[in-house]
């Protein structure tokens, strides 16, 4: 990701819409790994 965050946004807001977006795009399915054990 080479974005830069756009002048006016806050910074928290612009990554969490980067994070959806990757979301909704699917690249955190296939991640490499196993999962970690739920808290709780």
């Amino acid at each position: 990701m080479t974005q830069r965050k756009p002048p006016g946004l806050d910074f928290e807001s612009w990554i969490d819409r980067q994070i959806r977006e990757a979301e909704e795009r699917g690249e955190f399915r296939a991640l490499a790994g196993k999962p970690l054990p739920e808290e709780g």
